[in-house]
């Protein structure tokens, strides 16, 4: 069974995709571009899925020490993860116990 009130939660509602005399509708807040990817983003997509049989680097440990040489950093400093909301879901479980509570914005 959830937390109480986990089910009173309203359910993402996306953006629109269509609007009536446009062809296409771009949602920038889900980072949709009409841009299309960039040819390196293709390119990157493509060595990825070279050896789809591999499991990926959960640590990002390359595009660590990519952000780190970039920014003069230590990688051992930096994380990624998939959105702010895994982020901050980190965050809480390694330094709130249980019973402490936490203020964060939407």
């Amino acid at each position: 069974m959830p937390r109480s009130g986990v089910l009173d939660i309203a359910a993402y509602v996306p953006g629109t995709h269509a609007v009536a005399g446009h062809a296409r509708v771009y949602r920038l807040s889900s980072n949709e571009t009409p841009l299309g990817a960039s040819p390196a983003a293709k390119a990157a997509i493509a060595r990825a899925t070279e050896h789809p049989e591999l499991y990926p680097d959960g640590s990002a440990g390359e595009l660590r020490r990519a952000i780190a040489a970039q920014y003069g950093l230590n990688a051992d400093r930096i994380i990624c993860g998939a959105g702010s909301d895994e982020l901050l879901n980190l965050l809480a479980h390694g330094f709130l116990e249980p019973g402490d509570e936490a203020i964060y914005t939407e």
